[in-house]
């Protein structure tokens, strides 16, 4: 399973402040070396970053979808798809190099959402109050335009607070995919964990430890391994024998080929890139 970048969520209302915290968080990631990605969800009806009658524009009305631009100092895609199909899933994979993810807005999936680290800008205590009983997962800060006295962190004044809070943050959350990428990623559920996610980040807490995942246990004991470009596929002991049964029972019909059964199978499956 390969690890994940951490995603920062920054929610408020209008003219909260949210653009002020994530200035100053990106800042002091860059400057650490960390890359970082962005995400602004726009308020605005019909809005788009596309001129009508501009060529980009006249590609995507021909029906091209989606349309990349590229002049001498950026690169742009223009996905004509809109917020109704847009998941953080679908983030992750448009950013595969980013080692951070900062989302401006998009309420409707960071407050549910458990993978998301949350910081509310807020304008009163009514917001507080509201927010802290509905976000689900980690709050990494409350931060406010306006003095409100603890544990609401003031934008400017307590920015150094906030950096030094997120930078916790992602130093755990890479700590516990690090230690995913190490699971089998089947969420099989016999560690009493829902998910390979939720183990992972118990074991980071050392309340249990990798030889108490199941499939991790039963590895060594397997006779089937499959890999998919250099990455191994986990299995399950019954589909590991299925398979390796199946692969036995169709290569002992070859002639001159001497099967006892009892053999070991080792399956690597490789891309190929195309040639243009």
């Amino acid at each position: 399973m390969h690890a994940k970048a951490p995603i920062i969520g920054v929610v408020g209302r209008k003219s909260s402040g949210k653009t002020t915290v994530i200035e100053s968080i990106v800042q002091e990631l860059t400057k650490r070396g960390y890359r970082v990605a962005t995400a602004k969800h726009v308020n605005q009806k019909g809005f788009s970053m596309d001129i009508k009658g501009k060529d980009t524009w006249r590609h995507s009305a021909a029906g091209a979808n989606p349309v990349v631009s590229v002049s001498d100092v950026e690169t742009a895609i223009l996905m004509k798809d809109g917020a109704q199909r847009f998941s953080l899933d679908r983030l992750l994979s448009f950013t595969p190099e980013t080692d951070i993810i900062v989302l401006e807005g998009f309420s409707w999936l960071v407050l549910n959402d458990e993978r998301v680290g949350k910081i509310f800008c807020i304008r009163n205590r009514e917001e507080y109050e509201d927010l802290r009983k509905k976000a689900k997962g980690e709050i990494i800060a409350f931060c406010s335009a306006q003095p409100m006295g603890k544990p609401v962190l003031r934008i400017n004044e307590d920015s150094t607070i906030l950096v030094e809070r997120t930078l916790r943050y992602i130093t755990r959350k890479h700590k516990i995919s690090k230690i995913l990428s190490r699971l089998p990623g089947l969420n099989c559920g016999k560690c009493g964990h829902p998910t390979c996610e939720e183990m992972a980040a118990t074991i980071y807490r050392r309340k249990a430890k990798l030889n108490d995942c199941t499939p991790l246990k039963l590895r060594s004991k397997l006779k089937t391994r499959i890999t998919v470009n250099d990455a191994e596929v986990p299995l399950q002991p019954f589909v590991s024998e299925i398979i390796r049964n199946s692969v036995l029972g169709m290569v002992s019909t070859l002639k001159g080929v001497p099967i006892s059964g009892k053999e070991e199978i080792q399956i690597k499956i490789f891309s190929q890139t195309p040639r243009f």
